[in-house]
């Protein structure tokens, strides 16, 4: 499944090992999700990434991505001026 994880952690200045820290994961699991195109991560695991990297989970996998413990649609909302 297609993801902006690498480049956001390294944009955040997050190395494997210190974003996997923040976690409470391995770097190798970190590593798997960034090269992974087939799995999808479970609901948990998107938003303990996106707080930890302090975005949103649409930042991460883009919109229509299915991210699943059951399996929902991600989408982005459009939000009008403040």
């Amino acid at each position: 499944m297609k993801n902006n994880l690498k480049q956001l952690r390294v944009s955040a200045g997050f190395t494997l090992k210190s974003l996997g820290d923040m976690c409470g994961w391995h770097s190798q699991q970190i590593a798997q999700l960034e090269r992974s195109d087939t799995t999808n991560p479970t609901l948990s695991t998107a938003y303990v990434l996106a707080t930890a990297l302090g975005v949103d989970v649409t930042d991460i996998w883009p919109n229509d991505t299915k991210v699943g413990e059951e399996t929902i649609t991600v989408q982005r909302v459009t939000r009008g001026p403040k």
